[in-house]
């Protein structure tokens, strides 16, 4: 490392202290300001560069665009110039802490929280020198400065010397070049994410994913080697931020995240995660915890059910088989209530007050459904015989309900006739028709009627003796009464 400006006074007003890093753009030194009395850094371009026009306008060409960067992770720039003696300089806030490199060194491994923060303010500071079409260019360890903000567990982050070459591939910062920039020494800004990813991946690992001391090796080792997976350094990492970490050192530059801003998007949603993991391991007794805990395993049995539905879904055109055997089977239709509720609504079974139904039944139709009519409304079935009208109406004591049971001279003739006595007729000399025999309705349930006997002969009239008229069928009041 240069040390040549060390003790010098720029400008009359910086001091120059000791080296912080010796950079291809420039050497950085802690420094002073002599009237301020105040801390500083300068970066000084060496002496065989400042005798090069093309070097020195391209100092002054990056320091210029440097200082349109305004954000906390990036080392803020306040002055450049040129010393009356030749040297040409840049004038840097002051940064009290330390190189990344130097606390790497010192603590081997970081705690995962203090990785990620680090990582994730260097993509930041990555992001917005992207708005000023300002690439790194040779981001490294060194080119990162730790201070402390409220313990390391905090830490507060600065990057610096920006506009480096991607063709740089000196043996201090070949472990964090892009595969594309060790051939043709170009790149761009996804080149910045790998050199930020592999960077995290020593804080967590302790080493580099590939380390060789040759840049042909190195580019061989990258395209065709994987890097050993981060859980095999360490137990205590999320399992997201693997993933993450590979992903911003993919060989292939489409593969990795395409800009700064979406690697540290990725670092935040980790950051958060592993937070409530820390908080809820660290709170006993908390209802959140369990909660979390719970959350977790239902999501995990979640997730095999949703795989093994997926999986083992069944076809139902490929499962389902005719039998080849088979029998058509006549369907059984379900119980609905609609015989019982025909049944109930027929005419002369339940009256319409006490029906439960508002079907109306066709004309002609038969109550019971067979044709079966019991007379229970007291007229004869449709098709039943008629009888002749204008006999002698008979009316049944309601204590004596028997009709052949009267006084009123009615005689009950062997073959099931009652005759009853009727008003002489004056004698017309006209025969005496033969009574017809009645036919019996046709009922199933209706006990059958006793044979008639031979038709009696029809008397000779007399002259002295008047006719005696055909008796007159009686109307039939009730038709369940045996004969």
């Amino acid at each position: 490392m240069s040390g040549e400006f060390t003790g010098k006074v720029l400008a009359e007003k910086y001091e120059i202290g000791t080296l912080l890093k010796a950079g291809g753009t420039g050497d950085f030194y802690h420094g002073r300001h002599v009237f301020m009395d105040r801390p500083l850094i300068l970066k000084v371009l060496s002496g065989g560069s400042a005798t090069d026009d093309a070097a020195v306008k391209r100092f002054f060409e990056l320091t210029r665009n440097e200082s349109h960067i305004s954000h906390p992770a990036v080392l803020r720039m306040t002055d450049s110039g040129s010393s009356p003696d030749g040297v040409i300089y840049a004038v840097y806030e002051d940064e009290s802490g330390e190189l990344l490199r130097d606390l790497m060194f010192r603590m081997n491994r970081l705690a995962v929280p203090v990785a990620a923060s680090i990582a994730r303010q260097a993509a930041e500071a990555l992001s917005a020198a992207a708005e000023q079409e300002l690439s790194h260019g040779s981001l490294s360890p060194e080119s990162v400065i730790v201070g402390e903000r409220a313990g390391y567990d905090a830490p507060r982050v600065k990057v610096f010397d920006f506009g480096g070459s991607f063709g740089d591939v000196d043996g201090d910062v070949l472990s964090y070049r892009a595969p594309e920039t060790l051939d043709s020494g170009s790149g761009d800004r996804r080149s910045d994410v790998y050199s930020l990813g592999v960077i995290l991946y020593e804080m967590l690992a302790g080493e580099p994913p590939f380390k060789t001391e040759n840049a042909a090796e190195l580019k061989q080792k990258i395209e065709n080697e994987v890097p050993p997976p981060l859980s095999a350094f360490r137990a205590d990492l999320p399992a997201s931020l693997g993933p993450v970490v590979l992903k911003a050192i993919s060989p292939d530059p489409d593969n990795r995240y395409q800009t700064a801003a979406e690697f540290g998007g990725d670092l935040d949603a980790v950051s958060a995660s592993g937070s409530a993991l820390a908080a809820a391991a660290e709170s006993p007794n908390n209802l959140w915890k369990t909660a979390f805990v719970v959350l977790a395993g239902i999501t995990l049995l979640s997730a095999f059910l949703i795989y093994a539905t997926s999986n083992k879904r069944t076809d139902p055109a490929t499962a389902l088989q005719p039998d080849a055997n088979g029998q058509p089977v006549q369907p059984i239709n379900p119980a609905t209530g609609a015989e019982e509720q025909n049944l109930t609504s027929l005419p002369g079974v339940m009256t319409d007050a006490n029906g439960n139904t508002n079907m109306s039944v066709p004309p002609g139709t038969l109550p019971g459904g067979d044709g079966y009519n019991p007379w229970a409304t007291g007229a004869p079935p449709p098709g039943a015989p008629s009888y002749p009208s204008g006999g002698q109406t008979v009316t049944i004591d309601p204590n004596n309900p028997s009709p052949f049971m009267r006084d009123s001279g009615c005689v009950m003739q062997p073959s099931g006739i009652l005759l009853c006595p009727a008003p002489l007729q004056p004698n017309t000399g006209t025969a005496k028709p033969t009574p017809t025999p009645r036919t019996p309705p046709a009922n199933a349930n209706t006990a059958p009627a006793a044979t008639p006997a031979p038709a009696r002969p029809t008397p000779t009239p007399a002259a002295a003796k008047p006719v005696r008229p055909t008796p007159t069928p009686r109307t039939r009041a009730n038709a369940n009464t045996e004969l």
